[in-house]
């Protein structure tokens, strides 16, 4: 098995990258399912009931999935800003106790 290396740092901007896409699905999926469907009322008419229902239906959906998308991102940067920390506390603990355990001889 080889070397293993942590940057902290990369960890971090992994999340804060994460964190950024997450953001960016949450600006793209916000809309106003309401208005939306005021607008197309008008136009459609009694004819376009069904169509407007599946329609209201499909936008509901599409939000709902872009608002779990956007929290799994939320949630990688979170992992990710833990992750560093844990890395650098396990650092700074095992390099403390090795320091110590030097000191001693």
């Amino acid at each position: 098995m080889g070397d293993f290396h942590a940057d902290p740092d990369a960890i971090r901007a992994y999340g804060a990258t994460s964190a950024a896409i997450g953001d960016a699905v949450t600006a793209a999926g916000s809309m106003d399912l309401a208005a939306n469907m005021a607008v197309m009322v008008p136009l459609f008419g009694l004819i376009g009931q069904d169509f407007l229902a599946s329609f209201g239906l499909a936008q509901f959906a599409n939000v709902t999935s872009l608002a779990q998308l956007a929290a799994v991102h939320q949630g990688s940067a979170i992992s990710a800003a833990m992750s560093a920390a844990q890395y650098e506390g396990t650092d700074h603990s095992t390099s403390g106790a090795l320091n110590k355990a030097v000191t001693g001889l």
